[in-house]
């Protein structure tokens, strides 16, 4: 299908006032799991882009060599209004919801009481195919492919192709 990824990786990016993991989850469990144990190809914005690139040619590149869109949803949502990479993240949608049809997998590190505060394509992906809570810590014991978060992570992942 011409895809060098299989998923495209959005997350917030932590800043002092919000206290979340998402760079622990995003950058290190991710491609632990994805990566390591399960044979993935992630493209991680922050990782495998190189200094200096317009972020916005970059984004939209990458998410139309993606074969999914991961999207990691903290609760507070001054955390996920005031990202940087707001266009990054619309592009993505843009791309996700209208042009390419790229199913998006919603990843919440903590339970989310209330999508009021979310942007109008997150709460639309979220009715549409809901959300896989993270409800592990950032032990070891996390890092098992076989855990049934994993387990529904790589239900919506595409399937890996076996080499000969």
């Amino acid at each position: 299908d011409g895809k060098i990824y299989d998923a495209y990786v959005l997350y917030p990016k932590n800043r002092e006032s919000c206290l979340y993991s998402s760079d622990i989850f995003a950058l290190k469990i991710l491609p632990e799991v994805l990566e390591r144990q399960c044979g993935y190809n992630l493209f991680i914005f922050g990782r495998d882009d190189l200094p200096g690139e317009a972020v916005i040619s970059t984004a939209d590149e990458k998410i139309r060599q993606s074969r999914r869109v991961i999207i990691v949803l903290v609760p507070d949502p001054t955390c996920y209004s005031i990202l940087e990479d707001v266009s990054e993240k619309q592009l993505a949608m843009y791309n996700a919801l209208i042009q390419d049809g790229i199913k998006v997998i919603l990843i919440e590190l903590e339970k989310i009481q209330d999508y009021a505060t979310m942007p109008e394509s997150i709460k639309y992906v979220k009715q549409k195919h809901g959300a896989i809570r993270w409800k592990g810590d950032f032990s070891e014991k996390s890092h098992s492919a076989s855990t049934r978060f994993w387990k529904q992570v790589r239900y919506h992942m595409p399937s890996r192709k076996k080499g000969s």
